[in-house]
């Protein structure tokens, strides 16, 4: 099984249907302190932070997969977001290995150069 490629757009309009669908940004945090993060207050929820440092070793998995196993069901829609597309595909492809069936990737990510990034046509907030 592969991670769903969907576009910022389509997954916010998934994310406000669909109760058990949760947006998580895969960034570093200096990344979310310059550019901010998804606000999903518009849809009372909140995005998921997980810190995808330099360093992926095997600690960082295992704190990856305990956070993922304790904050949702592995029925959940998880939709997996960076600045590009590249690190929410590797997030994404990680939590399919510790058994969520419905994985998404922005692939147009947060900031990437393209105008169909999150942070051009959605609701963005600075922390």
């Amino acid at each position: 099984m592969k991670p769903i490629k969907i576009k910022a757009i389509d997954a916010f309009d998934f994310l406000s249907k669909k109760v058990n669908s949760h947006l998580i940004d895969t960034r570093s945090d200096v990344e979310w302190k310059t550019t901010g993060i998804p606000d999903l207050s518009s849809i009372n929820k909140e995005a998921n932070l997980i810190k995808w440092g330099p360093v992926l070793d095997q600690t960082f998995f295992e704190q990856y997969k305990k956070f993922l196993l304790n904050s949702f069901n592995q029925k959940d829609s998880l939709f997996f977001i960076c600045r590009s597309g590249s690190r929410s595909l590797m997030a994404a492809k990680f939590a399919i290995v510790f058994g969520f069936e419905h994985c998404f990737n922005i692939y147009d990510g947060f900031d990437n150069e393209n105008n169909q990034n999150w942070k051009k046509n959605l609701p963005v907030k600075i922390i």
